[in-house]
């Protein structure tokens, strides 16, 4: 058992195996200086497709974010894969929500920020960008009312700068978690605003507080974003109930943040490297005001793209496993 826990501690966000922090919440590996681009701050998105293959389907479009877009990330550390086949949730691991911020502008709220052990609201056009993996989209197609995007709003405000929920990360590898196929059915139910969150179960509790998903049968703390890709599930009870299947959102769609290329978050030039993108690249800079708040992602530049090869797919593409395809398993739902 130590040594699980050890290593589950070593995989957590932000936390260093020996109890020590990886990265100041705070600090420039957290908040590092990216590229946006220029033309399509929010990046590009392909064609719908239920399938984490990297593969760019053209068109591309410019990816234009709306309040309710939920999006699921697949961290690129070889050391998740060991987690993922422990918690057999498989990829993609990760999970954000796109909200209105209190200003206007549109952000992505994310428990486990950047590998740190805190829930942090960010502008979506730096956010999204800074991700190390891989992105997909699932866009919310039904307009949200104006109730449900403040509900949203007023959510993400109060869960921005909670601590990451530690404690039911670790008992995700215990047969107590309520991801069991036993207990979920009367357990992991939503706690409302305001507590401490892991990276799904927050997305999920920001929907059912907007009322976009079913408070009665969603299950916030047994639900993962593979979940919430496939609207297919191992657990029979989350797959009896997809959260948000036939609730207005659209199939997964790559995001990429150069039109034709996947290369992956932690692959792309940083400044003050080229940016082999078209339409050149805007310098995003956090600057800290050293008040104990989150650095603002600040525009200090531009870069000109360059007109540099790159591969359609990445060469350290996604390798898929069993437990990244639960649409192969025999279910009761169909999507």
């Amino acid at each position: 058992m130590l040594p699980t826990l050890v290593l589950t501690l070593a995989l957590t966000p932000g936390v260093d195996a020996f109890g020590g922090a990886k990265s100041e919440p705070l600090g420039p590996k957290a908040y590092p200086p990216v590229y946006v681009p220029a033309e399509s701050p929010s990046g590009y998105l392909y064609q719908p497709a239920i399938d984490l293959h990297t593969i760019p389907r053209l068109p591309c479009i410019k990816y234009t974010p709306k309040a309710g877009d939920v999006l699921l990330l697949s961290d690129p550390d070889p050391l998740f894969n060991v987690l993922y086949v422990i918690a057999r949730s498989g990829k993609p691991g990760h999970g954000a929500l796109v909200v209105t911020m209190p200003d206007g502008r549109l952000g992505m709220l994310e428990a486990g920020f950047s590998f740190t052990p805190w829930t942090r609201l960010t502008p979506l056009d730096y956010g999204i960008n800074v991700y190390a993996g891989n992105v997909w989209v699932r866009q919310r197609e039904v307009p949200l009312t104006p109730e449900e995007d403040r509900r949203l709003t007023e959510f993400a405000v109060m869960a921005d700068g909670g601590e990451y929920n530690l404690q039911k990360f670790l008992m995700q590898l215990t047969l107590f978690r309520s991801r069991n196929p036993i207990v979920t059915r009367f357990a992991g139910k939503p706690v409302g605003p305001g507590q401490k969150y892991m990276c799904v179960q927050i997305v999920v509790e920001a929907l059912v507080y907007a009322g976009l998903v079913d408070e009665r049968t969603a299950r916030p703390r047994a639900t993962y974003a593979q979940d919430l890709f496939y609207d297919r599930s191992r657990n029979r009870y989350i797959d009896r109930h997809p959260p948000m299947a036939g609730r207005g959102w659209g199939e997964p769609q790559l995001w990429t943040a150069i039109p034709g290329a996947t290369l992956r978050g932690s692959d792309r030039p940083k400044p003050p490297n080229p940016w082999p993108g078209p339409g050149g690249a805007l310098v995003v800079n956090p600057i800290s005001n050293n008040d104990g708040l989150p650095p603002k992602p600040t525009i200090v530049g531009y870069t000109p793209g360059e007109s540099v090869p790159l591969p359609v797919v990445d060469d350290k593409a996604l390798r898929l496993r069993y437990l990244d395809q639960p649409y192969r398993l025999l279910s009761r739902h169909r999507r």
